[in-house]
């Protein structure tokens, strides 16, 4: 049985810049090559990602050659980008109540619609979430 996991920018971010918790979200890949799980995350992940990258070629840790191919590899990935307006005009009652980022509403909106666990690198988002008792686990890596 495959089991529905959500995905947000940092833990997709570690998959593509060698950074701690890097192998732990490695291993999410793997089971979802091995077909244990099926990784979903809402599209606006992309843009996160991109962000990300762009950040680490303005600090000049990250060459844009290297920013350009980690989205490529990104794109290639079975990672399934979930839309959905009508989320997006849940987000900001959510963000609220929640005491997150709209964006990171939109993740723990995607995987309550989903009934699946969220997985994240980010503490915050972890620390709020656990204090809702949302579906919401992070990386211990």
């Amino acid at each position: 049985m495959t089991v529905v996991v959500v995905v947000d920018a940092s833990v997709a971010l570690k998959w593509v810049v060698t950074e701690a918790g890097s192998d732990e979200a490695s291993q999410l890949l793997a089971d979802m090559v091995d077909r244990q799980l099926s990784l979903v995350a809402p599209e606006h992940l992309v843009g996160e990602i991109g962000n990300g990258l762009r950040k680490r070629v303005a600090q000049d840790t990250l060459s844009t050659d290297d920013a350009l191919t980690a989205l490529d590899a990104i794109a290639a990935l079975d990672l399934e980008l979930i839309g959905g307006s009508e989320r997006w005009f849940r987000s900001l009652r959510a963000a609220l109540e929640w005491e997150v980022t709209t964006y990171d509403a939109l993740y723990v909106l995607l995987a309550v619609d989903l009934d699946a666990e969220l997985i994240t690198a980010d503490s915050r988002l972890a620390e709020s979430a656990g204090r809702k008792s949302l579906p919401v686990r992070r990386l211990t890596g």
